[in-house]
């Protein structure tokens, strides 16, 4: 709910200058204005967009990362149990990739 108050217009609009192409300053002016936006509210719009999509991600990362941990046993895993048979798994999984 915080993030939505980022839209409000309680908050203080500040000047801007940012630098686009002309073709993507002319599509983003030409869709804006079929959505009945200015540029600006549309490039404001499409920046907190963004930043709700990467902090989700982050989060969702980080719960998964929290729910790995320790989910191993690394004392029975065939390819992690020794520094060398690690570097070999490593390097076979490199050359997959």
């Amino acid at each position: 709910m915080k993030h939505l108050q980022l839209l409000s217009d309680l908050d203080n609009a500040v000047r801007t200058q940012i630098t686009l192409t002309k073709t993507i300053k002319r599509l983003v002016e030409n869709h804006a204005r079929t959505q009945g936006e200015s540029l600006s509210e549309y490039l404001r719009k499409a920046a907190l967009i963004r930043f709700l999509v990467e902090n989700k991600n982050k989060k969702d990362l980080k719960k998964l990362a929290n729910r790995m941990i320790g989910s191993v046993n690394l004392n029975n895993h065939p390819e992690w149990k020794n520094e060398k048979e690690l570097q070999k798994w490593l390097k076979k999984l490199r050359q997959e990739w």
